[in-house]
């Protein structure tokens, strides 16, 4: 069973990105791009998209999954850059220039189980377990601290504010955090800072 896919097209996009049923048919003139590019053993399931820039040659890429599950995002956005794709397959997230799919990066939130879209600093947000990571549009901007033991969750975003909850193992309760969206920096939240002694 295949995972739901959000499509998010808030962002201005120089293109068309869609999913196939499996791997495109050979195409002198178009190329298949793996990413990761080194696949390895446990990369071989995955989403075909087919992406078709306003200016270039259209293209076709492999996206490895991250986890089958339901409890994470499986998403093609576009990005925050109009000539930049965003596809998270099984929460794995890789940011692909569509002009170049050899320019590429792979978000550090693995498995990324929240994904918000803002359009007034012109972000995307990747949601982890732990923390917190932003794309804008020279690519990654910044990645919160730790925030949580095991688990967040992001409440609202008003005013170039992000307010959430993380949990505390100590205390066995939820603590409220926010972030400023224009830094990454945070106020609240729980985090291991020092583990007790056995």
């Amino acid at each position: 069973m295949k995972p739901h896919v959000r499509f998010d097209f808030t962002f201005p996009r120089s293109y068309e990105a869609r999913i196939l049923d499996g791997p495109p048919p050979i195409h002198p003139l178009e190329k298949l791009y793996h990413f990761p590019v080194e696949l390895e053993e446990g990369d071989r399931a995955g989403t075909y998209v087919r992406v078709i820039p306003q200016k270039g040659p259209a293209w076709s890429g492999f996206f490895a999954l991250g986890f089958s599950s339901e409890q994470v995002v499986s998403a093609i956005c576009a990005c925050p850059d109009p000539d930049s794709v965003c596809v998270v397959v099984g929460g794995y997230a890789y940011v692909v220039n569509v002009m170049d799919p050899t320019k590429w990066l792979q978000v550090e939130q693995r498995p990324v189980v929240d994904l918000q879209v803002v359009s007034g600093p012109s972000l995307i947000l990747f949601g982890g377990f732990t923390s917190i990571t932003a794309v804008g549009k020279t690519g990654i901007v910044w990645q919160t601290e730790r925030l949580s033991w095991e688990g967040l969750r992001i409440t609202r975003i008003e005013d170039e504010k992000l307010h959430g909850f993380g949990w505390d193992v100590m205390s066995d309760k939820e603590v409220a955090f926010e972030v400023d969206l224009t830094t990454g920096r945070h106020v609240g939240g729980a985090r291991p800072s020092s583990l007790p002694s056995p």
